[in-house]
């Protein structure tokens, strides 16, 4: 396995000096945790006008597409996103809405529906009574997370749950995915990634960017490799496939407020 070169820190005007060098960009981003900051609860997390300024102002460009991807439903990412002109990828890319507004299912929700339902009755029963959890049912996917629990707690939680749920994402194709106090049941056949491959795909004259802050924007980052550039929001170094990192998503502001500003 060959190793991956080392993670530079990049200041957000550093960075949007050396993206602008193209003339046209695909800037592709996770949403909580890059765009707004990680909030105690996910309904807590908005974005800042600022934000929303930036945006709007990078969608009247012709030579940048915009696209946010997230773990979130995409009719969720409308509400938080009320911006015509954005591609938004829901559920790790199960779901793409193009910039006109359509449709595109990555993956075929009512497949997995009912087992999601019981995965989802099963996070419930380990949680019971105990403080501080929050189990979201999303269309593709099931979300436990601990961010307000006491951390005792959720590591027994945590274990009663997989314990419980991982005899059916063996017979299901279903796979855990461990986030920011969060873990996550999903189908192993939709990632990040596979979005970002289809959306450079669809925009093959674009220099792709990809910004992201979790273990859910690794496929991401590395399908973004090889033609473009990867960048991890994050404090502290990590081992990530991203090749750049911002300190936080005020970095991010910064750098869209840059390429917005041009």
């Amino acid at each position: 396995m060959s190793q991956l070169p080392a993670l530079q820190e990049g200041t957000p005007d550093f960075l949007a000096t050396l993206v602008l060098k193209y003339p046209k960009l695909l800037l592709m981003t996770d949403y909580d945790g890059t765009l707004v900051p990680i909030r105690e609860r996910p309904e807590f997390a908005l974005p800042s006008r600022g934000l929303l300024k930036a945006l709007r102002r990078l969608v009247r460009n012709p030579k940048v597409k915009l696209a946010v991807l997230s773990g979130r439903d995409t009719d969720d990412l409308k509400k938080l996103i009320p911006v015509d002109g954005v591609y938004l990828a829901g559920c790790h890319g199960a779901e793409i809405v193009s910039t006109g507004g359509d449709i595109l299912k990555i993956f075929e929700e009512k497949e997995i529906a009912p087992v999601l339902e019981t995965i989802a009755g099963l996070a419930l029963s380990c949680v019971a009574d105990q403080d501080g959890f929050l189990v979201e049912k999303k269309r593709t996917a099931v979300a436990l997370h601990y961010r307000l629990a006491n951390l005792a707690t959720a590591l027994q939680v945590i274990g009663n749950y997989i314990t419980a749920v991982w005899p059916l994402t063996v017979k299901n194709d279903l796979e855990f995915l461990a986030g920011k106090k969060v873990i996550e049941v999903r189908p192993r056949t939709v990632n990040k990634g596979k979005a970002v491959e289809y959306l450079m795909n669809l925009n093959p004259e674009f220099y792709p960017v990809y910004i992201g802050d979790d273990t859910t924007d690794e496929d991401a980052f590395r399908a973004v490799r090889e033609k473009g550039l990867g960048v991890l929001v994050s404090a502290s170094k990590k081992t990530t496939a991203a090749s750049y990192q911002f300190r936080d998503s005020r970095d991010v502001l910064r750098f869209l407020q840059i390429i917005a500003s041009r």
